[in-house]
């Protein structure tokens, strides 16, 4: 029979800040940010907005203004920029990925669509992801993130003593190898596809402990995790099927509505994320950076 998934409130409180008001989205994780000029931030605010972070996985900042000179000096107080593979960044802001998609073109394939983790493949997958959502459609485009740790501690202690053990072979086949024709239809972006990816083939570990909570974390997603090390694709697949339908389970995700000024910024090290194609026909543009993480640790093994 299908499993029943379920999550309480407590995992998504709020805790208080002088500098801020946040309002948590779901019991699974994300959190509205509202009352703060992220341009004025002081040092004491920005600590508060990194614990926020770490609370939450995934926070909205609402209502702000943010040139891509000041999207650039967001990012920076959380860490160095991480390296943009596969996708060609502004010319003029080497960081920043110009995320467009005009209302006139001829397919609904959009940048990024379908559940992961970004870069996971890179040897230092990043911390976290910025999203500005400069002009939106006033309907559609939302964007759907999960908690990693929730799914993680979903599973029976079994399975995750196993997982622990074990790496994910983690690839850009899918996304920007031969085969990834899809990236055609993304007019607007300069993404580079069709070549061997095997330069970007890296193992991490199936569990990791998160570098600043101190959390296990189901480290794997379905666009970048094609295997398993030491298993045969027949053994692997179906183990990573069950993961991936545990991790999507709805009690364990939140949905964002996207406004105009409004600042997405989620932990790659335990946040999926899925941007919905549903509003083809419609011009939607944000500007995206990322920081560099750690390379992966493992977690505790029996």
């Amino acid at each position: 029979m299908p499993e029943f998934f379920y999550t309480t409130a407590k995992n998504n409180q709020a805790r208080s800040s002088n500098h801020f008001r946040t309002v948590p989205v779901a019991g699974s994780l994300g959190a509205d940010i509202h009352d703060i000029d992220l341009n004025t931030l002081s040092e004491a605010g920005q600590a508060d907005l990194r614990q926020a972070l770490m609370d939450h996985g995934v926070l909205f900042i609402r209502d702000q203004n943010l040139s891509v000179k000041q999207l650039e000096a967001v990012t920076l107080r959380f860490g160095e920029f991480g390296k943009e593979p596969y996708v060609q960044p502004m010319a003029d802001h080497p960081h920043v990925v110009h995320v467009l998609k005009e209302a006139g073109e001829g397919s609904p394939f959009v940048f990024g669509g379908a559940w992961h983790s970004d870069w996971s493949f890179q040897e230092r997958p990043p911390a976290f992801t910025l999203l500005y959502g400069h002009n939106v459609p006033e309907s559609g485009g939302d964007t759907l993130f999960n908690n990693m740790y929730l799914a993680c501690e979903w599973l029976s202690p079994t399975l995750r003593n196993l997982l622990r053990q074990l790496d994910g072979i983690h690839t850009p086949e899918f996304g920007y190898g031969p085969k990834a024709a899809h990236n055609a239809g993304i007019e607007n972006m300069q993404i580079r596809f069709g070549d061997n990816v095997d330069e970007d083939v890296r193992t991490h570990p199936m569990i990791t402990r998160h570098p600043e909570t101190g959390r296990e974390v189901l480290f794997a997603n379905p666009a970048y995790t094609l295997g398993i090390a030491g298993m045969k694709p027949e053994e692997s697949r179906p183990l990573l099927d069950y993961l991936f339908s545990v991790a999507a389970a709805p009690a364990f995700t939140c949905r964002m509505r996207w406004t105009p000024g409004t600042l997405a910024i989620w932990d790659n090290r335990c946040v999926w994320h899925q941007p919905i194609s549903d509003y083809f026909g419609k011009r939607r543009e944000m500007f995206r950076t990322t920081v560099v993480g750690e390379k992966p640790s493992r977690g505790e093994t029996a």
